[in-house]
């Protein structure tokens, strides 16, 4: 059943006027003429049949029928109101699904730089083991980390992973790693899923092959540096990770050796939101910011 409104320009006029008592108040508000309103008004009367005033020397007086319809006026004008800022902050805000260590190792201490560029961009992190899917309704973006066997329109390569051991500067106690023996007695500490990083590392770095096996297991890499930091072993990292941590003196790279993985990290676009302006924003800034990521890398490659 069609609903039986009246003119919603002259509604809107009604509730202003309801809310100040005053034509002229209105009128400011509206940025209308005063006999703009007034006309308005009238209009809305003659549409309902009622009056919604009462006009005396004194100014308007709102009779109960208009006080019962400026109520639900204005609660359907704030209804509407909220529901088009929501759809606005939705616009504003970005989502990006990021691995956990890529998040507080490099994401975090950086987008400060992003927000004080963009203050009127939210940007929500979402720290996951899996990868970002498509389609998956959550992320406009996503970090992630493999072969790179995605579509090129959705994934831009940020950089190749190179791996070395690092620990803290007082874990070793002057011993020198030169031979595959010297790791016999360290303690690895291995970020999961896998161990694959220590193995990788001991078959490529020339000094002999090492049993991989021992040592502690970490739900991912930033708890194992930060288990290196506090002396409790050596462990094996992404170069770029890592490189705050070795730069300001928390850890130490203890052999001069970096291997590659064979894989890499990716920026993936959710497809369909590339070409909101805040998802490009977001996307083309993090190119820019990590694009000393292979400055990094032939720094410990040397």
């Amino acid at each position: 059943m069609p609903r039986r409104l009246p003119s919603l320009n002259a509604l809107r006029c009604f509730e202003v006027v309801a809310n100040y008592l005053s034509i002229k108040k209105a009128a400011g508000v509206l940025r209308i003429s005063e006999s703009a309103v007034s006309r308005q008004v009238r209009i809305l009367e003659e549409q309902l049949g009622i009056s919604l005033f009462n006009r005396n020397h004194n100014g308007l007086e709102i009779t109960e029928a208009g006080r019962a319809l400026a109520a639900s006026a204005r609660g359907a004008f704030d209804q509407i109101a909220n529901t088009i800022d929501s759809f606005q902050r939705d616009q504003d805000t970005v989502h990006i699904r990021v691995l956990p260590t890529f998040a507080v190792r490099w994401l975090y201490p950086r987008l400060q730089r992003f927000q004080a560029q963009h203050p009127l961009i939210r940007v929500i992190v979402h720290t996951r083991w899996h990868d970002m899917v498509s389609g998956d309704g959550e992320a406009h973006l996503g970090i992630r980390y493999g072969l790179g066997n995605w579509s090129a329109e959705h994934a831009t390569e940020l950089y190749p992973e190179w791996l070395t051991p690092v620990c803290a500067s007082t874990y070793l106690t002057g011993r020198q790693l030169t031979s595959s023996k010297d790791f016999e007695k360290l303690t690895l500490l291995h970020p999961l899923p896998s161990r694959d990083d220590w193995r990788v590392w001991s078959e490529r770095w020339g000094g002999g092959r090492f049993d991989t096996s021992g040592g502690l297991d970490f739900d991912g890499l930033d708890l194992a540096l930060q288990a290196a930091e506090a002396g409790f072993g050596i462990a094996i990292t992404d170069v770029v990770l890592g490189h705050d941590a070795l730069e300001s003196g928390q850890l130490i790279a203890p052999v001069k050796k970096c291997v590659p993985s064979d894989v890499s990290y990716f920026l993936v676009r959710a497809p369909g939101l590339s070409d909101r302006r805040q998802v490009r924003l977001l996307h083309d800034w993090i190119c820019d910011e990590i694009s000393d990521a292979r400055r990094i890398i032939e720094h410990y490659t040397q």
